[in-house]
């Protein structure tokens, strides 16, 4: 590799640690947002301030899901719609991700009150983890780590058995998505087809590592929602896979 090479390599570099440190300060807001609403919404005072600030939010939390969560819709399509004409989709894809952030958010706040909250803080961080994964890291690594990642945040909805059964289906069909995506890149020889085609991962690769986290995320989904008390031990066996992933893929870029 000659010294043009390099420079370019270590600009590239600069550029992926640059976007991934714009998700970690978006990921501070918004858990600056959640003590926000930590303080006046789920540990509320016991005045006539409180509990009007407390109602309020109460009836604006819902309002704000469901509008965001139809912005992110909408935003993805156009992302896609630019995709498949050539056209640059980088912002609204990125647009679509934090707008169905806020959206998820939401809805844990409303729907599970404090514990959710608890667990936003950690899910919030753990996004901005899987950022810089995205930018840093190999793209094979993202697609595992998101399928694991989703495997765990699926057992802690599944340990509220009916009542978090939407959130863990939802789930376990993104862990499908990732399996199929993995397949259909494995495919295309990790290129996705486009006026402008896409190399998301290297060719030649055998994916093998990606394709066996999928199943035993479906696995463990399965059991998870099959016998409830499970999931809570589940938890912290696919958080265990995850770390493993983390240690490999470190040896691997090296």
């Amino acid at each position: 590799m000659d010294k043009k090479q390099r420079e370019e390599r270590r600009r590239q570099e600069d550029i992926a640690l640059q976007r991934g440190l714009l998700w970690v300060a978006g990921a501070v807001v918004l858990e600056a947002l959640l003590v926000l609403v930590n303080r006046f919404y789920i540990n509320f005072r016991l005045t006539d301030a409180g509990i009007n600030i407390y109602v309020g939010l109460g009836q604006w939390l819902p309002i704000l899901r469901n509008v965001t969560l139809a912005a992110a819709v909408l935003v993805l399509l156009w992302a896609v719609w630019r995709l498949r004409k050539g056209e640059k989709f980088g912002w609204p894809l990125i647009g679509s991700i934090a707008l169905g952030a806020v959206a998820v958010c939401a809805h844990v706040a409303v729907k599970f009150q404090e514990s959710g909250v608890s667990m936003l803080f950690w899910l919030v961080a753990a996004w901005a983890v899987l950022a810089l994964v995205y930018y840093i890291y190999q793209r094979e690594f993202f697609l595992a780590a998101a399928a694991c990642g989703m495997s765990v945040l699926g057992q802690w909805f599944a340990r509220y058995g009916a009542a978090g059964r939407l959130e863990s289906g939802l789930l376990t069909a993104g862990i499908a998505l990732v399996g199929l995506a993995a397949l259909w890149l494995k495919k295309n020889d990790g290129v996705i087809p486009a006026p402008k085609p896409i190399q998301f991962l290297p060719k030649g690769g055998s994916h093998g590592v990606l394709l066996v986290t999928c199943l035993a995320s479906l696995a463990a989904m399965a059991a998870g929602l099959a016998v409830e008390s499970l999931a809570y031990y589940l938890i912290f066996a696919m958080a265990a896979w995850l770390f493993a992933l983390f240690v490999y893929y470190t040896v691997k870029l090296m």
